[in-house]
């Protein structure tokens, strides 16, 4: 009976030792799997980009009008640049995230303005184009989704200092160089318009044409399009009756004339400054 006992305590005591064995390896080889899963999902790797790529002036529709974002400087960190609507001119800085198809950039403005917010870019790596959503910081603002397309380089100073009207063809591409110094007349007041190469514009003129009193400005944005069309986005202003303008490029048959925009209702034409 003894032996018997003996034998069961010894039997019972192996189990024991084997059972807590097992536990222990089963633990010890699930934790590694679990931190590897971890590690790999955290370090996940992308093809080098060269991110200066990402440098440049974007523009879409924005609200009632549109918008230019204008990116200066782009790392695989951070991003800053500044953006310019109806000639309001704010900088954006933030970060920048990398996914699968996509760079997330999310850019804040200074935040001292009204109407500030915070801009998030997610810029496809297949085109390069753009879903971007604006959250105003004041919640009263309703959100806004837009797309964003990249725009060609625009540096006066690459541009030659002429520029043959008579036979050059404007387009997207040398539009600044021809009319980055114009002469906007209207029915009511004649001044000057400057285009910037960040999409501002900015029309400077005397208050019903007294040379004497003090020089006015409105600042507005401008795109020039394919089709021929140059948009002008205005800022609040008691001289232009809509705060977005469309002209029309017309080119008169005549030899040596110079190209002209025009409303369609012809109350506005903006002809190229000659020197």
């Amino acid at each position: 009976m003894k032996t018997h006992f003996t034998l069961f305590i010894a039997l019972s005591g192996l189990l024991s030792i084997t059972s807590c064995s097992s536990d222990t390896e089963t633990k010890a080889t699930a934790t590694p799997k679990t931190n590897s899963k971890d590690s790999v999902e955290m370090e996940e790797w992308f093809p080098e980009t060269n991110f200066d790529t990402l440098r440049g002036m974007y523009t879409g529709d924005f609200g009632d009008g549109f918008i230019n974002v204008i990116l200066t400087y782009v790392n695989d960190k951070k991003a800053i640049g500044y953006n310019v609507h109806k000639g309001l001119q704010r900088n954006i800085s933030g970060s920048v995230v990398q996914k699968k198809e996509w760079f997330e950039l999310t850019l804040n403005e200074p935040g001292d303005n009204k109407f500030d917010g915070v801009f998030v870019l997610n810029i496809s790596k297949k085109d390069g184009s753009i879903d971007a959503t604006w959250t105003a910081n004041d919640p009263k603002i309703s959100t806004k989704k837009f797309k964003l397309k990249k725009q060609i380089s625009r540096k006066l100073s690459e541009e030659k200092d002429y520029f043959d009207y008579s036979t050059e063809e404007i387009n997207p591409d040398n539009f600044l160089k021809a009319f980055s110094h114009s002469n906007l007349y209207s029915e009511v007041d004649d001044g000057e318009v400057q285009f910037s190469e960040n999409g501002t514009v900015i029309y400077s003129y005397y208050p019903e044409n007294q040379k004497n009193e003090q020089l006015e400005l409105v600042k507005g944005s401008w795109k020039f399009t394919d089709e021929k069309k140059l948009i002008l986005d205005w800022s609040k202003n008691n001289v232009f009756k809509y705060r977005q303008m469309t002209f029309k490029l017309v080119k008169s048959e005549e030899e040596y004339s110079t190209p002209v925009f025009e409303t369609a209702d012809g109350k506005y034409s903006i002809n190229p400054f000659m020197y």
